[in-house]
């Protein structure tokens, strides 16, 4: 594209990026990435507030910030000759300022740079420049394999979700919840609060704009724009009708195992290979994860049926496909996400019983988990959770599990082992 136009864009762009009305900060450690000279690259599925998280580090730093969003349309054409261009712009820009300055730094933000070629040698470049740069991108695959290809050793990944329940209360001006349940000084008013605050959560999900705006419609529009911008073209898939329907049956059945052979007969695909290629772009992209049954041998594992979670509560309401409210499986599908961010490792276990997460740690699994919306009122749900947790114990020698409720608190025994029962929303904030 022509230098004349390119600037044009920037200029638009910087006044948007200094734009910071409004921002909720994340739990996120910041200064672990503002130290050192590593590329910081930012990853995360769309609209999950990555491009504000630039604006909160951009507020910690001194110097020149320059902003690029590789999103935009007007960038379309972007060629790799306009890499120049983009640097001799920050000297045009900001030539007092750098005057001005004592050290002279310059700090590169930049958004989805998976949408430019040759991006990842550009970035290696300006490191070896000794520019601090931090880019954003939604798209795990892509990412991860230029980043081992061309920087190894010269980055630091910052995994991006939707906003936790913690976050979600910030934004409403809810703070130091954790510290109360902590001390159990929640009183009978701060508890009916903080759960009607959990009802919202729990139903809109943690994109940003859906909730400050009240509008979960929103998500919807996020589903096409991930499906038709990353996915369809992207991948270049011809089949587009079978990639959807694929994608509205997954997420109409989070929290249930799936085979092959069934996906093959809803959506008509005839190769599995090629299901499974779908599923694993999905899964590039943050929209869909896949939960392995634990196994200690690997080889069983990898044959061994999978579940599929979605990235947002607010998918399983404006997109996926139900015959009902189906409660218990949008509050096993939190908890998932909740674990996802925690950086745990991630199985269910299935016997003769059924367990929802066993969390490994090391060599071994180290905690049990189960999810259950009524378990003291209905005696054969609580039965049945009650013998897939025990199980999960028995086989990996724990002493303790936990059950997540919608609203329970309690402690059971069972065989002289001890079940946590708690809700999930005190839960989400310990």
């Amino acid at each position: 594209m022509e230098k004349s136009q390119l600037r044009q864009v920037i200029i638009d762009q910087q006044k948007f990026f200094r734009k910071v009305d409004d921002l909720v900060f994340r739990d996120i450690d910041l200064e672990r990435y503002l130290r050192g000279n590593e590329i910081v690259i930012i990853s995360g599925i769309r609209r999950c507030g990555k491009s504000s998280l630039l604006k909160l580090i951009a507020g910690k730093l001194e110097g020149v910030k320059f902003y690029v969003d590789f999103d935009d349309i007007r960038l379309s054409d972007f060629e790799v000759r306009n890499f120049q261009d983009l640097q001799d712009l920050v000297i045009e820009l900001y030539r007092e300022d750098l005057d001005k300055s004592e050290t002279g730094k310059v700090y590169y933000f930049f958004d989805e740079i998976q949408n430019v070629p040759l991006w990842e040698r550009w970035l290696n470049n300006l490191y070896k420049e000794g520019k601090k740069v931090f880019a954003t991108g939604s798209n795990s695959q892509l990412l991860s394999s230029e980043i081992s290809t061309f920087l190894t050793g010269r980055n630091k990944v910052l995994k991006l979700f939707p906003f936790s329940f913690r976050e979600f209360l910030r934004l409403k001006g809810i703070e130091n919840t954790g510290e109360e349940i902590e001390a159990d000084l929640l009183t009978s008013s701060r508890k009916a609060e903080i759960f009607s605050y959990f009802l919202e959560y729990f139903e809109s999900g943690g994109f940003p704009l859906v909730l400050k705006s009240g509008d979960i419609e929103l998500s919807r529009g996020y589903f096409e724009d991930i499906l038709n911008k990353d996915v369809l073209v992207r991948y270049n898939i011809k089949e587009v009708r079978a990639l959807k329907d694929l994608a509205l049956f997954l997420l109409s059945n989070v929290g249930k195992t799936y085979s092959y052979p069934t996906l093959r007969n809803i959506t008509g695909i005839k190769s599995l290979s090629t299901i499974k290629n779908y599923i694993d772009y999905f899964q590039n992209v943050f929209l869909l994860y896949r939960l392995p049954m634990f196994n200690y041998s690997l080889k069983k594992q990898k044959v061994s049926s999978s579940k599929i979670y979605t990235i947002d509560n607010s998918f399983l309401k404006t997109v996926a496909f139900n015959f009902s409210e189906n409660r218990g499986q949008r509050l096993e599908n939190l908890v998932f996400v909740e674990l996802l961010r925690k950086e745990k490792e991630l199985y269910y276990h299935s016997e003769k019983k059924e367990c929802d997460f066993v969390l490994r740690e090391g060599l071994r699994i180290g905690e049990a988990i189960q999810v259950s919306v009524d378990l003291m009122n209905n005696p054969e749900t609580r039965k049945r959770e009650i013998e897939g947790l025990t199980e999960a114990m028995a086989a990996y020698k724990l002493d303790r599990g936990l059950i997540l409720t919608f609203e329970e608190d309690n402690i059971l025994d069972a065989g002289g082992k001890k079940i946590v029962v708690k809700p999930v929303w005190k839960w989400l904030l310990e």
